[in-house]
Formats: structure tokens, C-alpha cells, sequence
């Protein structure tokens, strides 16, 4: 068959920048497939939970509530228990519960911010229910210096102790900042979450927090 004569003028068909064209075509679509399927395989990387660190340092409790932070004064609520307890005969501190609440009875032990729930003790456990309308300090004020929340922290040691957040579901904004605030000031921190109406319990299977 006779080749065609290409007259002059007429335009050539350019193959060589025809297959380029394919060839990125063809490239964009393969990496925009690998770039989709990567995506929709994803596994979600989740952060762990800061684990404990061994320390002999003793813990100092604060709890967040109604978005507000109270100051837990473990241990002037366990000089109130042990005082009360040994008044009692001590047949009493070892008998039934029946007896033992009997005896207790009408006693109020506590500070502004909790009471003490006597049925606990006789298990060995100090066990803090909220008062109503006690009043925690906001998250507002956490950050003043002449607060309540950094004034208590003004009369602890760094070296000797450490702060432990009891955390209600209601006030992480509240632990968030005054754990900010803490660190700061350079102390060690740790946390627990408590259920919604959970007391605070320490002693036998109560509250034990490392710093993390």
C-alpha cells in the first residue's frame, strides 16, 4: 500500500505526548486509589493511659465536682474518726453493725465539704459523702495565686508529697487546669475517675493513687 504523503502544513499526530499523558493519567489514578484504600484501612491510634510511677512520696487529695475543686483534708477527717472511735467501748467497735451505728448515732463527723458515712467504719474504711451546697473553688479562680486551691497548695511539700485528683464525669475542665496549675508549681500529679454518686473511700479497698 502507498504511504500517505503528509503535505506541508497539514498537522502531525504527536503519539510520544499522547502515551505521556496516559502514562500521568494513569499514575494520578493508581495513587489517589493507594491514598483511599490506606485511608479507609486506618487503624486509629489511641494514647495510653499514663501509667503509674513508684514514688514514696504521700499523696494529697483533691476532688473535682460541679466544675469546681475541693480540698480533701484527709487528715484531719481521719483524726476526727480515730478520736471518735476510741471513745467507744470497744465491744462496741467490734460488734455487729446494728450496735456499732447505734452508738454513732446523731454523731457528726466531717468538715464544711463532707461527711464521714459511719457504716463504713466498722469495716475499716472512712468513707466521704458531698455535703449539700458546700462550695469548691471554680475554674476561673483556679489560676490565682491567692486562691484556695494554690494557697492549699502553698502550705504543702513538693518534696514529701504529691497531688491526687479524685475526678467526677462532670468536671474534667476542672482537673485539666488545676492538674496545669500543679505542674507548674512543680508537683507530681495523679488522677482516678469516680462514678457520679461513688463515695470517697479510703482505707481497705479505698482510694490508692499513684503519681502517673
Amino acid at each position: 500500500m502507498p504511504r500517505r504523503r503528509i503535505k506541508k502544513g497539514e498537522p502531525e499526530m504527536l503519539i510520544v505526548s499522547f502515551c505521556d499523558i496516559v502514562t500521568v493519567v494513569t499514575a494520578a489514578l493508581f495513587f489517589a486509589l493507594l491514598i483511599t484504600i490506606q485511608e479507609a484501612l486506618k487503624i486509629p491510634v489511641f494514647k495510653p493511659t499514663p501509667r503509674a510511677v513508684p514514688t514514696n512520696k504521700t499523696p494529697v487529695f483533691f476532688e473535682c465536682r460541679n466544675h469546681e475543686v475541693f480540698y480533701v483534708n484527709k487528715d484531719a477527717l481521719d483524726s476526727q474518726v480515730a478520736k471518735k472511735l476510741s471513745q467507744m467501748n470497744p465491744g462496741v467497735r467490734s460488734g455487729d453493725l446494728s450496735q456499732f451505728l447505734k452508738a454513732i448515732q446523731g454523731e457528726e463527723i466531717g468538715n464544711q465539704d463532707y461527711s464521714v458515712d459511719p457504716k463504713y467504719l466498722l469495716v475499716g474504711v472512712m468513707a466521704l459523702q458531698p455535703k449539700p451546697g458546700s462550695k469548691g473553688e471554680a475554674v476561673t479562680q483556679l489560676q490565682a495565686p491567692s486562691g484556695l486551691f494554690q494557697s492549699a497548695l502553698a502550705q504543702l511539700d513538693k518534696q514529701s508529697q504529691y497531688i491526687a485528683f479524685l475526678v467526677r464525669d462532670d468536671s474534667f475542665d476542672a482537673f485539666r487546669t488545676a492538674r496545669s496549675v500543679a505542674d507548674k508549681i512543680g508537683y507530681d500529679t495523679g488522677w482516678e475517675l469516680l462514678g457520679e454518686d461513688e463515695p470517697i473511700k479510703f482505707g481497705q479497698g479505698g482510694a490508692s493513687i499513684a503519681p502517673q
